[in-house]
């Protein structure tokens, strides 16, 4: 179930995420484009080495595919932030946390444990978010600084255009391309080449979601990849499989292009 943020929050959270699973179950991690901060309340998770996956962390931006295995049920509550939106409230930073998991426990951020502790103390998923979005208003500030807003802009520009190169991107913010790399390393958590592949991938997954059927030639040329073998090749490189073998296995969802369901809008009590 995806859960839309409050108004004021909307800016920086794209939407909540609740999943909940009384079996054992497989879920599949590919890269989003976004920064997750996630809370497990139910059954560990594994990665396929057999490694557990921390309680609570925040997941950095992926590179590539991977498996998370339960033992036990799953009762998990995610905030998928907006792509800059994270910045607005912690100051890690992002380049470091690439391909990574950050355990909440290993975090020097006192607000956050406590967090942590009274999500794992309330049943209730929707009164979890609750308790979120409280945490995130006390922390929103008006920090924004220049390169702040040029990345914004950049983000922008890569939702919108099928087709766009890093020097065209670092035109834009006036930047040159090696002081743009590096600042949108910094703000986004991945260099711009990088995440121009991640969009390409999220937007072929959003056309699979809303037009299902699409022949591959055609979801080529929307999305920006040289011919259908550059698709399938890219589409195994970030999931792991086939275009075909993903879709016999599970429905397509894009969460850069995907927002929460308006029935679900959740409302502050003040």
């Amino acid at each position: 179930m995806n859960v839309l943020p409050s108004p004021l929050l909307a800016p920086y959270v794209k939407y909540y995420w609740v999943v909940k699973a009384d079996e054992t179950t497989a879920i599949q991690t590919v890269p989003s484009g976004c920064i997750h901060l996630v809370f497990h309340r139910g059954g560990s998770m594994y990665f396929s080495d057999g490694e557990q996956q921390p309680q609570s962390f925040i997941r950095g931006q992926l590179s590539g595919p991977g498996v998370l295995q339960s033992k036990g049920g799953i009762d998990m509550v995610a905030v998928i932030f907006h792509p800059l939106g994270f910045n607005v409230f912690f100051s890690l930073p992002l380049q470091l946390i690439y391909n990574q998991y950050v355990d909440v426990d290993s975090m020097e951020d006192a607000g956050l444990k406590e967090l942590k502790g009274n999500i794992l103390h309330e049943e209730d998923s929707l009164a979890c978010i609750q308790l979120i979005e409280h945490f995130l208003l006390s922390r929103i500030t008006d920090w924004h600084d220049y390169n702040f807003k040029r990345m914004f802009h950049s983000v922008e520009v890569i939702s919108r255009q099928v087709e766009i190169d890093v020097a065209s991107l670092a035109s834009q913010t006036c930047l040159g391309v090696r002081h743009f790399n590096r600042e949108f390393s910094k703000y986004i958590g991945t260099s711009p080449k990088e995440y121009l592949r991640i969009v390409r991938f999220q937007r072929l997954l959003h056309l699979l979601q809303n037009n299902p059927g699409t022949e591959l030639t055609e979801l080529a040329y929307g999305c920006g990849f040289c011919d259908s073998s550059h698709l399938v090749k890219e589409f195994r490189s970030l999931t792991g499989c086939t275009p075909t073998e993903y879709l016999q296995s599970r429905k397509p969802h894009s969460t850069f292009f995907s927002k929460g369901s308006k029935l679900n809008i959740i409302k502050l009590h003040r």
